[in-house]
């Protein structure tokens, strides 16, 4: 399953989110959810967590692993699922 994170949630939100998502389970992180994708690694190694570089670059932040538009296509085909994260 593939999440997209688009925005900036609290920690007890985020928990409620993520915990219990199987290690299938790929986030990626974009606009304002990019801010997180480093504590989302942190706290849940299971989950595949990417930023979209383009976004990490105009915020100045560094994430663990980024990912461009043309690969979020690409794995975005390997997905037959997608969720929209929100509180």
């Amino acid at each position: 399953m593939l999440l997209v994170l688009d925005q900036h949630l609290d920690l007890d939100e985020l928990s409620g989110l993520l915990d219990g998502q199987s290690d299938t389970t790929t986030l990626v992180c974009c606009s304002d959810g990019v801010y997180l994708a480093h504590h989302i690694a942190q706290q849940w190694p299971h989950i595949t967590c990417f930023a979209l570089t383009a976004d990490c670059e105009s915020r100045g932040i560094d994430a663990p692993q980024t990912l461009s538009h043309s690969e979020w296509v690409a794995l975005s085909f390997q997905h037959k699922q997608w969720i929209s994260l929100a509180p």
